[in-house]
């Protein structure tokens, strides 16, 4: 019987049928495994297994009532039918099979740090997580997107999670889609229209108020960031940028947190978004400041970057962001800005820290324009 231990968690990988001929010498063998091991959750793997019988559940009940953290993972559609039927699912935590897609020859319709958005028939369409291999971080996001769906925010809602080659995925239902950055490529004649909704698909999100406590408090998390750089910058400059913090409104409104022209998708003239994992409550400057970061700021010491990320020149990312904000504040005001640009290269500095901390050119050249900044301000009121 296969079994690993990692990080604490022993996972036992159960094969064939758990029936009343196999129950018994199955669970010795898993007390076997069990025995004089160290660790603080046990995970049955039932990816191979094709068939349990009450015999089977009872070696599982055992194992429950010895140890307080059990789980099931990867039950077919049969067994997990069995575990629900039993009431199993309401005394432990028992997760089905991952339904597999092939992504092989599926178009790229949209493309970012984290994830790969692709069409895989005319109906449907899979954000595949590059960075992670978390389901719990994925439904978490997922549970994230239906609150602000609920609250009104245009988020497409998916109804599966899936497994695309070694990654997970999300499949989403949407019908001749694109993504944003797509559209305005395709149709150069359309991008006023385009920023034009982008910017009251901000400023929605950034005017719907959200009580719930899974949804995460941004400023909170800025504090945290300014705490990791703390040793990189003077004495002088930590306690400047925490008063600047401090003195920002707290907010319950929403902050995408990465809302940049590939994570929205545009259905039916429409604006969605269907890239949630950053979501979070806050004051509008922090999304702005976010938005910032690929639009401008990784330009600035990686000519060309927009291109490799967007396909657009720099001077058309730039141009894009300044017209987005002149339409989000009414006006063209350079004060607020770089009061923007002062928190995004907050942001950047611990960034490059935790993604590149090679990257010293980047680095050296955020810290640098974060100073400056510092110098400059003694408030970040942009009058919101």
């Amino acid at each position: 019987m296969r079994s690993t231990l990692e990080k604490g968690v022993l996972t036992i990988y159960l094969e064939g049928e758990l029936n009343s001929y196999s129950a018994e010498p199955m669970g010795k063998e898993i007390d076997q495994v069990i025995e004089d091991k160290q660790f603080e959750k046990l995970v049955l793997d039932l990816e191979r297994l094709s068939y349990i019988s009450s015999a089977g559940l009872r070696v599982v009940l055992r194992l429950k009532q010895r140890f307080d953290n059990v789980s099931v993972i990867n039950a077919s559609l049969q067994v997990y039918d069995i575990f629900q039927m039993t009431g199993f699912t309401n005394v432990m935590d028992v997760k089905k099979a991952l339904r597999k897609v092939d992504i092989s020859y599926a178009e790229v319709i949209g493309d970012g740090f984290f994830s790969t958005v692709y069409r895989l028939d005319k109906d449907t369409i899979v954000k595949v997580f590059n960075r992670t291999s978390d389901a719990g971080q994925i439904e978490r996001e997922l549970r994230l997107a239906k609150e602000a769906f609920v609250l009104g925010v245009p988020t497409a809602i998916s109804y599966d999670i899936v497994k695309a080659g070694d990654k997970l995925g999300v499949v989403f239902e949407m019908l001749d889609c694109m993504s944003l950055k797509t559209a305005v490529q395709t149709h150069p004649e359309k991008i006023r229209e385009y920023v034009v909704k982008y910017a009251t698909l901000l400023k929605k999100i950034n005017t719907t108020e959200c009580f719930n406590p899974i949804i995460p408090d941004i400023k909170k998390q800025y504090f945290e960031k300014l705490e990791f750089i703390k040793p990189y910058i003077e004495e002088k400059y930590y306690l400047k940028a925490k008063k600047l913090l401090e003195s920002i409104p707290d907010r319950k409104t929403f902050v995408h947190g990465d809302c940049h022209f590939k994570n929205i998708m545009v259905q039916n003239g429409e604006l969605i978004l269907i890239d949630m994992d950053t979501l979070s409550v806050g004051h509008p400057i922090f999304e702005l400041a976010a938005i910032y970061a690929p639009y401008c700021a990784f330009n600035e010491d990686d000519p060309g970057n927009s291109e490799k990320f967007f396909g657009i020149k720099a001077e058309e990312a730039a141009k894009l962001y300044n017209s987005l904000l002149d339409l989000y504040f009414g006006k063209d005001d350079p004060v607020i800005k770089d009061k923007i640009r002062l928190v995004c290269y907050l942001h950047m500095v611990w960034w490059n820290r935790v993604n590149e901390p090679n990257n010293n050119v980047r680095f050296e050249g955020c810290r640098s324009r974060l100073i400056q900044l510092l110098d400059r301000f003694d408030d970040l009121d942009i009058g919101l």
